[in-house]
């Protein structure tokens, strides 16, 4: 069988974002920047983006996405990635007026049981 080699890749950081009001925090969301062989520019991955329920539709998860994209391409990313869940058609239509294109199909394995 072939030997599989395992190497710490440096080549990876991480962002969080966050939206405060009345000193309580009501979005969020993440940007992970990684490296690969493939391209010698970095890829930006956004995730866990999250709005206040009762806050949902005030433009505050539009602004936070829109400063997201804007640090990965200071970055110097050549491309950013969202994932939503299939039933979370208002964040679908909300990544498209941002410019996001649908691409591709994610695959997923929950790796612990309440995942």
């Amino acid at each position: 069988m072939d030997e599989v080699a395992v190497t710490l890749e440096r080549r990876c950081q991480g962002f969080r974002f966050s939206v405060r009001r009345g000193g309580k925090e009501v979005a969020r969301a993440f940007l992970y920047v990684l490296g690969n062989d493939l391209h010698e520019e970095p890829f930006g991955l956004m995730e866990d983006v999250y709005v206040d329920p009762h806050l949902r539709g005030k433009s505050i998860g539009s602004s936070l996405v829109v400063k997201l994209i804007e640090k990965a391409r200071s970055l110097g990313c050549y491309k950013l990635i969202a994932t939503s869940r299939r039933i979370r058609v208002s964040v679908h239509r909300l990544y498209i007026d941002l410019g996001f294109k649908e691409y591709g199909k994610e695959f997923r394995m929950n790796l612990k049981q309440s995942a």
